[in-house]
């Protein structure tokens, strides 16, 4: 009778270890939400046309900015993408990178064709709207979307780069919003 009890209350403390442990692994994502601006733009020192299209390479360029919510820190995108000179319209692959957080994302978008936009400063200058979705890939896991805008001073033909690439951002915005685990 002993015996018996005793493997009895070792396999019910197995059964409870196992349960324990499915409800710890099964727990849910919890909501993400982080906003900000993207407060600068390095000149690109990558950058060149396709071919003889009106598309332009970008082998790598950073945007810097920061964010609060759901991570409250400063960030690094590093993207290269494909876009088109007239319109700014394209692709963007990139990684977010932050300074205090343990936190690595991978980014992919589509940049929406520019559209000239009345500002504060009494003159029209040019939007971009970028939609995408990003991902975690260190420090956590977690995914979801990515809805940013900035309008921007255009480089000119007196810029070495020539004209038509973002030169300066004024006005910004940065939302991601998902699904994370810590």
């Amino acid at each position: 009778m002993k015996r018996r009890m005793m493997f009895f209350s070792v396999a019910l403390a197995l059964v409870f270890a196992i349960m324990g442990s499915t409800v710890v692994l099964a727990a849910k994502p919890a909501s993400f939400s982080a906003n900000g601006e993207i407060a600068g733009i390095e000149i690109p020192t990558e950058l060149w046309q396709a071919g003889k299209s009106d598309r332009w390479v970008v082998g790598e360029r950073e945007l810097s900015g920061w964010l609060s919510g759901g991570i409250n820190d400063d960030f690094t995108i590093t993207y290269r993408g494909n876009f088109n000179v007239w319109t700014q319209a394209g692709t963007l692959h990139g990684t977010v990178t932050f300074p205090t957080e343990p936190y690595v994302m991978r980014v992919n978008g589509r940049v929406k064709p520019l559209e000239m936009v009345p500002t504060p400063l009494g003159i029209d200058l040019p939007k971009l709207t970028i939609e995408g979705r990003w991902i975690l890939t260190e420090g956590a896991k977690g995914q979801g979307d990515l809805d940013a805008w900035a309008i921007f001073i255009p480089t000119t033909e007196e810029d070495p780069e020539g004209p038509g690439h973002v030169k300066q951002i004024l006005f910004s915005s940065v939302e991601l919003t998902g699904k994370w685990q810590q």
